[in-house]
């Protein structure tokens, strides 16, 4: 069987960095909006007395084993004793390392495809647990809502309704600088920036990666800036970067900013996208 689904891309609408736990991880609050920018997903799922998993992937980058879309499907079905041949497809259209979410939205797909096909062998509590285990953003995605506060180390989800009617008058412009920006290592910049002088400083961004970014990359706060002058009503970093959004309510003004943007030479993607 083949089976076709879409992996929406996030944005942060704000994101808080709170203590650090033993293991390593942070615990954290963030409030994700699923926005209309998407992966293409295809599987192929052949029942079988073997358990085969390949990925094909548009970003040769991405290997197989390192791709967390095949680290999902992995950890399915050895948690749940299935075997199974699946080779999964996936066309890149969300800028990797930009705190969009894509990898982790890919493997939230990969995770729903299974379980619906195996008639829902994991609940959804046991899905999202599973999901935890690959990534702090992929519970959100397996949760499948518009927006949600992420808690924890993401696996705590509260769902926030959203008024239609609002939600669709606001145009999402995303700029993806030319540079990527590691996860990891933006955890460990921001734990030796607390320990810095740095960390007495206000900060007034809604993410506490932001004024990192910005210590660290000028060209990054003068896009921010760039979005601000042409009228979003919010710019912020996604996720730990690089990119960032501004909201409009306006599309033309959206449009204007996006060609201004287009023009440097420092950004890699820049495009209109909708809440969904």
């Amino acid at each position: 069987m083949i089976i076709k689904t879409k992996a929406y891309a996030k944005i942060n609408l704000c994101l808080k960095i709170l203590d650090k736990l033993p293991n390593g991880y942070h615990n954290l609050s963030t409030v994700m909006q699923r926005i209309s920018l998407f992966d293409d997903i295809k599987i192929e799922i052949k029942d079988t007395d073997s358990r085969n998993i390949k990925i094909l992937c548009s970003d040769e980058n991405i290997s197989s084993e390192k791709n967390i879309a095949y680290k999902a499907a992995d950890l399915f079905f050895s948690r749940s004793a299935i075997n199974g041949d699946i080779e999964i497809y996936i066309k890149k259209n969300i800028p990797a390392q930009a705190g969009l979410g894509g990898g982790s939205s890919d493997a939230a797909a990969v995770f729903s495809v299974l379980n619906q096909y195996y008639n829902n062998i994991f609940t959804e509590k046991e899905l999202i647990a599973l999901a935890a285990k690959t990534g702090a953003d992929v519970p959100f995605f397996v949760k499948n809502k518009s927006r949600a506060l992420c808690e924890g180390i993401g696996e705590i989800i509260t769902p926030i309704d959203t008024d239609d009617a609002d939600t669709k008058k606001f145009h999402v412009l995303i700029v993806k600088p030319s540079y990527n920006i590691s996860t990891k290592q933006a955890f460990e910049d921001f734990d030796n920036y607390k320990k810095s002088e740095n960390s007495d400083k206000s900060n007034s961004f809604e993410n506490d990666f932001t004024v990192l970014a910005f210590s660290q990359n000028k060209n990054l706060r003068d896009i921010y800036e760039i979005i601000l002058k042409h009228g979003a009503l919010k710019s912020e970093l996604s996720g730990s970067g690089s990119s960032l959004f501004g909201i409009f309510n306006d599309y033309n003004t959206a449009e204007n900013c996006k060609k201004t943007l287009k023009s440097r030479n420092d950004v890699e993607f820049c495009d209109i996208f909708e809440y969904i």
